[in-house]
């Protein structure tokens, strides 16, 4: 018996979860999805999934490879990590893009998750919805730079400033006790890391030597 259906056999379906964003018609973003969620976005009508994670075997990542095999659904690894400086470029996420689009033009949809839904996904959601797919610089010759600078600051506004995505704040390394000490340098080396991520991302979609 397949795990989906030994699974559904205990389930009871109570629509999909409110922490999954639809962005459009085509993409849905959120946190790394539960057996329950995948059914409920199978439903929504999710055919393909990118997973942003990073590389590692933390939280059994091969589960959700399996499971979207089991559902139908086009599982896809993209593994990203502000931690290890590995950051999408700007044909990373135009590609990523346009494959939101192909795949909504066919009758599809598309969920984006990392791990909580709040960093990787926040920076590939927010250049698919400021570009549906598009090349930047056509984006720009078609509405004009001044309203593509408005449109940046409504995408950003969106998906993050609005947020709390981004409000760890900077803690004391000098204290006496060594395992506190450990935790602080980790929380203050991931808000170095989510710093330079974001600045990276600014950097793609308001730096037009690269348009």
């Amino acid at each position: 018996m397949k795990i989906t259906n030994f699974y559904r056999f205990f389930y009871t379906s109570k629509g999909l979860n409110p922490k999954y964003m639809k962005i459009d018609e085509y993409l849905i973003r959120g946190p790394h999805p539960k057996i329950s969620d995948l059914i409920e976005l199978k439903k929504e009508g999710v055919t393909q999934i990118y997973d942003f994670r990073h590389i590692g075997i933390r939280g059994f990542k091969f589960i959700e490879k399996y499971i979207c095999k089991e559902l139908g659904i086009k599982y896809i690894r993209r593994p990203y990590s502000h931690l290890n400086s590995q950051y999408p470029t700007i044909n990373d996420l135009t590609e990523i893009a346009r494959s939101v689009k192909t795949n909504g033009e066919k009758g599809g949809k598309t969920l984006f998750h990392c791990n909580s839904g709040s960093h990787r996904t926040a920076h590939v959601s927010a250049f698919y919805e400021l570009t549906k797919g598009e090349n930047i610089g056509d984006v720009i010759n078609r509405i004009g730079i001044i309203k593509y600078a408005e449109k940046v600051q409504e995408v950003l506004d969106k998906h993050f400033y609005k947020q709390k995505y981004f409000n760890r704040q900077y803690k004391n390394t000098g204290t006496l006790n060594p395992i506190k000490n450990l935790k602080n340098r980790f929380n203050n080396r991931v808000i170095e890391a989510v710093n330079a991520a974001q600045a990276s991302f600014l950097a793609i979609i308001t730096g037009y030597k690269n348009w």
